[in-house]
């Protein structure tokens, strides 16, 4: 009975710790660090249909793949994510890390399969619903709603949006843990691998030097709210028919964007837009993309904050996304740019999202 009790107990505790911005730590939660070389795929100025590989499932979820044996293999599969390289002299170069590579706008990541056909269907209607609520017409065929809106989104949506985040944010650190070295940890050359911020201008102010001690990958910094996020993310946004997101930057050490919706199945045009040339490109660029990637429901792209780059207009259906921008918070971090799913406190006037 004392034992069924202390379950509950946990149960409850792991829940209400999620829903509240902060997690307790579980078996999978446990990743091994490891390194591993992917080879990397070019693409030029086309557009790039992801390939399917199965991670988390709905028959087999990812969060399901836990051992009690350290020998047993790792719960993600090597070579799982691809590589689509904007500078492909970058590509040869052995010198640089992925996390380098990706700070300086050469790179651009997909890992497949953090999220399943059921998760992606809850966060799509969800968002739909959302839609249908709003009472002014959405900006340029987008509308976009903050997970952490109350009014937009209930419990059970924040949890499925903290378990995918929390999917992409342990293969990062466990496959390519130079993100976090490169991007996040705070040390000596923190401050020269950060994107300009929204006025231009490299930030000046580092990370507190403890968080080097007490995290050791993106995972922690999410889960002791030591992250700053762009304003009103993580979201989750609409596009309808002649729907788009012009040309813009993240400023923000990285960017995850996840479809909700399905190429070709679902939508008509869409996908995300990238422009080579990192800083030497403004948010005005004068010509096309130089890559569109258009890949399956559930994968999650994965790119740096000074990349210039579009939500491409949809012809016909429905395209939906989950995305959020984030970097290590600092002493500098504005106080409405640190909720993440937490429900914020205020955001700015030109916020042009729910809440």
């Amino acid at each position: 009975m004392v034992m069924g009790q202390c379950v509950w107990m946990m149960l409850f505790v792991m829940v209400l710790g999620t829903v509240q911005g902060f997690s307790i730590p579980t078996p999978r939660m446990i990743r091994k660090r490891i390194h591993r070389t992917i080879a990397g795929n070019t693409c030029s100025n086309k557009v790039v249909q992801s390939p399917k590989l199965f991670m988390a499932t709905d028959d087999n979820p990812q969060d399901d793949a836990t051992s009690d044996d350290d020998d047993d293999e790792d719960d993600w599969p090597e070579e799982i994510h691809e590589e689509y390289w904007l500078d492909t002299e970058a590509e040869q170069d052995t010198s640089i890390s992925l996390g380098e590579a990706i700070a300086q706008g050469q790179v651009v990541l997909c890992v497949p399969d953090v999220a399943t056909s059921d998760d992606c269907l809850a966060l799509f209607s969800a968002g739909l619903q959302a839609c249908e609520r709003r009472s002014t017409p959405a900006a340029r065929g987008r509308s976009r709603f903050s997970v952490s809106d109350p009014q937009a989104f209930p419990n059970d949506i924040v949890l499925r949006c903290d378990e995918m985040l929390l999917r992409v944010l342990d293969y990062v650190d466990d496959v390519i843990p130079s993100i976090y070295e490169t991007l996040f940890e705070p040390n000596d050359e923190w401050l020269q691998y950060q994107p300009l911020n929204a006025q231009l201008e490299q930030p000046t102010v580092p990370p507190l030097e403890y968080l080097a001690e007490t995290c050791t990958g993106i995972r922690d910094l999410y889960m002791t709210s030591e992250l700053e996020w762009s304003e009103g993310e993580p979201a989750i946004n609409i596009y309808e028919q002649n729907g788009y997101f012009g040309a813009h930057k993240d400023h923000l050490a990285m960017t995850i964007l996840i479809p909700l919706t399905q190429p070709t199945q679902d939508f008509a045009g869409g996908g995300t837009g990238f422009w080579k040339g990192n800083r030497e490109v403004d948010e005005n660029p004068s010509t096309p993309p130089d890559l569109v990637i258009k890949p399956p429901a559930g994968s999650a792209l994965i790119f740096g904050g000074d990349v210039t780059h579009a939500g491409m207009p949809v012809k016909q259906g429905y395209r939906s996304v989950f995305v959020c921008s984030m970097s290590t918070k600092t002493p500098a971090s504005a106080p409405d740019r640190l909720h993440g799913m937490q429900a914020p406190p205020q955001v700015s006037p030109n916020f042009k999202g729910t809440m």
